[in-house]
């Protein structure tokens, strides 16, 4: 980047194919990350048992990644370039999970509307990602008997999960600190 007088020049990127970008790096870093995170899980000491995912349990894993992303855009853009990039994540999922366009669709938003119970304002993006992976791996039958009846998730669990999260977060200031969104 270059800087003259405190300027800086920055590529400029229109939405369409900074969604283009957006969707598929997520893919990339999904495929490459999930059999991470089943290891992580799988060979746990915290749980009595392994919960034994398999990459075939990838679609849930996937479906948080890209509602969790999602939800973070507001952070970064405005309303109507947050639509674009939603919309387009949505069309390149329909193609990338090769479903009817109802069934990805019914499925998009329920795990957005999942995320949001999960997140708040008092955790962060990372820590509503593992509750959600918590939940919909159904970890808490593997736990001992005091944590499942409470059904909590391990904190100590939590917390490494949480930690692992971070690496399936767009890092959007490092992005646009060298390109500037425009509009089709």
């Amino acid at each position: 980047m270059l800087k003259i007088f405190g300027f800086s020049k920055k590529e400029k990127i229109t939405v369409k194919d900074l969604a283009s970008i957006y969707s598929r790096t997520l893919f990339e870093v999904i495929d490459l990350g999930f059999s991470e995170i089943i290891e992580f899980v799988n060979d746990n000491r915290k749980f009595e048992e392994s919960p034994n995912l398999k990459m075939e349990d990838a679609n849930w894993f996937l479906m948080i990644i890209f509602a969790a992303n999602n939800h973070y855009l507001s952070d970064f853009f405005e309303d109507s370039t947050v639509n674009h990039l939603h919309h387009a994540s949505l069309n390149e999922l329909i193609q990338y999970l090769d479903l009817e366009e109802d069934v990805v669709r019914d499925m998009f938003i329920d795990y957005e509307n999942f995320f949001k119970e999960q997140h708040s304002d008092d955790i962060s993006i990372e820590k509503a990602m593992a509750k959600s992976i918590f939940v919909k791996y159904n970890l808490n039958e593997y736990q001992g008997d005091l944590l499942k009846n409470q059904n909590e998730p391990n904190p100590v669990f939590l917390q490494e999960l949480t930690d692992l999260m971070s690496n399936f977060i767009w890092n959007w200031s490092d992005y646009l600190s060298k390109y500037k969104v425009i509009e089709d």
